[in-house]
Parts: structure tokens; sequence; C-alpha cells
């Protein structure tokens, strides 16, 4: 799971696709500029338009036509969606991403952000207190339905995912993200490249190296325990790392090896080198849209549409992005979600 989440559960989750506009920094600063000054100025004392209509009756015509518009939006007079996220920058833009992208098109959401771990988030659910929030299907399998095999493939974890959300009245939405967050193994690239490293395996010749992680990964199978078990990595020698530290002792070579996360943002900067984990002892976390069974249904087809063409745009390389946007530009997480959303058509006239 993301080091933020205070809870013990399995761990968060890639695929990769091009296509989706994404906005660096400057580019974010100007789209923002652009959508907080596209609105015209008010005439003072109600003064004649162009067609000699007073500034106040073009208000109130402007006014009706924006109700009517509203009006005929897909989401107009469907319920409520009460939209929880989890406790992590990641999940903080998840639930913005989806939020804003549903308002647009006059759904009513209420969001609720930083709810909490991976349990605390499902018994929220389960109480009514809200009806919808993005999990990671791995987390669904072996948190909430308490699935406690390592998991072979995608299909067998939203198999697991699905049943047991069927089971308590809610469905995990398709399609779910191309990207999944979870742990793997990185290498700086320059020593990948001296030794023709690709995949987790091939580490196994190359003798004794240090291996970074979080101290509560140790003893668990998705993380030191199975890369002895899985790979037979007895070569590896465990040390301990607080959180987010791990490309720092990457970088100062106090570790060789390090576990870190698929949409870390600094894998953007082209030092580092994740390998391949083919016996995929990390699992598979995908995101899904959990929903209660009952309100998916009131909210009709269109509502599967929007969410199908949002969720298709979710790429490794996307969040990757975007979660660079938060944790080392510093931007709030509404902001980078909103500018991504504008860019790629998702936002319609809003801004």
């Amino acid at each position: 799971m993301k080091p933020h989440q205070t809870e013990t559960t399995t761990r968060p989750r890639r695929r990769s696709r091009s296509g989706p506009a994404l906005l660096g920094t400057l580019a974010l600063a100007a789209l923002l500029s652009a959508c907080g000054s596209s609105s015209p100025a008010s005439s003072p004392g109600g003064t004649s338009g162009p067609s000699g209509t007073s500034a106040s009756s073009s208000s109130t015509s402007s006014t009706t036509s924006s109700s009517s518009s509203a009006s005929a939006l897909p989401g107009a007079g469907k319920p409520t969606i009460v939209l929880g996220d989890k406790n992590f920058e990641e999940e903080y833009l998840l639930g913005y991403l989806y939020a804003d992208a549903f308002k647009a098109e006059g759904y009513h959401v209420v969001l609720k952000p930083n709810i909490g771990g991976s349990s605390l988030i499902n018994r929220v659910f389960q109480a009514g207190k809200i009806n919808a929030y993005p999990e990671y299907l791995g987390e669904i399998a072996a948190t909430d339905a308490g699935y406690t095999k390592p998991l072979t493939s995608e299909a067998q974890t939203y198999k697991l995912a699905e049943a047991y959300e069927q089971a308590h009245g809610a469905t995990v939405m398709k399609p779910e993200t191309p990207f999944y967050d979870t742990d793997e193994l990185v290498v700086l690239k320059s020593f990948a490249q001296a030794h023709h490293l690709t995949n987790v395996g091939q580490l196994k010749g190359l003798g004794p190296m240090k291996f970074c992680d979080y101290p509560s990964e140790e003893n668990r199978y998705e993380g030191y325990l199975g890369l002895k078990e899985a790979y037979g990595l007895t070569n590896l020698q465990f040390v301990p790392l607080s959180t987010g530290l791990q490309y720092q002792a990457l970088d100062r070579h106090e570790c060789t090896v390090a576990d870190a996360f698929s949409t870390d943002p600094q894998l953007l900067s082209g030092k580092y080198t994740p390998l391949a984990d083919t016996k995929h002892i990390f699992g598979f976390q995908h995101v899904g849209l959990v929903i209660k069974s009952k309100l998916l249904g009131e909210l009709g087809p269109e509502f599967q549409t929007i969410y199908a063409k949002l969720t298709d745009l979710l790429t490794t390389s996307v969040m990757q992005a975007l979660n660079k946007g938060v944790v080392i530009d510093k931007a709030s997480p509404q902001t980078v979600a909103d500018a991504f959303l504008k860019a790629n058509g998702l936002l319609g006239s809003r801004s």
C-alpha cells in the first residue's frame, strides 16, 4: 500500500498509452491565467450592451440561458454522488478528477477527501456515508475480501474485487484505469545499463547488494520476503528506510536497489530504471470506481460514458505527471486535476 496510509493492508498498481494532453508547470500556469480572465468584465451601472439591451437585462437572459443549458446536461436531476477518497496525494487527484468531470456534465457531486486507508474508507462506504470512491483492485481483494494468497493475474484480481463488492450492494466500474500503482524495484539507470538489467530476477547473480525498503516490508510476501521466496534473492541485504527517502538513498549509493511506486513522479527524471516484476509478487493494482449499484443504475448510461472517457486517459505516464504537479511542484490537487480535465476537453465550458 501507499506509505502514507497508516493501516496495515496489502500494497497499492501499469500500462502505458499515448494521447492525452499533459501540462508542464508553465503551461499549467498559463491555462489557469487564461481561465481566470475568460469572463467578460461587467459593465458598471447597467450600461447598454452591443444590441442596446441593458446589462441587467442581458444578465437575466444569460442566467435563463445558463439554467436551461444546465438542465440539458445528462446529470441534471440525477441523485447526488457522495464521493470519497483516501489519504494520499494520488487519491486526492483521483477524487478531484472524477468529481469535477462529473460536475461538468451536470451531476451533483459532494467530495469528501482524505478519509483514510483502505479498511477505513470501506467501512465509511458500507455505512452509507459515501456512495462512491476510487480504489485499487488488489486492495479490495486482499484487504476487504481477505484473500491471502498471492494474486496471479489482473483478471483474477478484478473477479475477487467485483465479487466482494456485489455481495455488499456495490459495483466496481469498468474499465479500470490503464495505470496501476504498485511497488516496484528501482535502480539507478547507470547501474541497470552496466548490468543489462530489465527485470527483478536478473538481480540474482550480481552478488551482495543493499536493498532499501520501509521497515514494515521486511516480513511481507509483497516485499522482502517475496523477493527471497519467489525470486531467490538472498543476496539482498535489507536496509530499513523512512518514507520518501529511497531516491536520495540511491543517489548517494547508500543502497543499490530500492522499493518505489510505479507512479512516483521521480521516475520521470530518467535517472532511474524500474525492474519488471515478472512473478507479480507486488500484485495488480489498477483503479476502479466503487459505487453503490442502485446509484449507478439511477445515474444513467451517460455517467458510464463520462467515467470511461476519463479513466481511459489515466496511464502510468499521466499519473506520474499529475503526481509531479502536486508532490514536486506543490500545486493543489484540484488545480492539477482541473487543468488536466480542461486540456482534455472534460470540463466543458467551466473555468
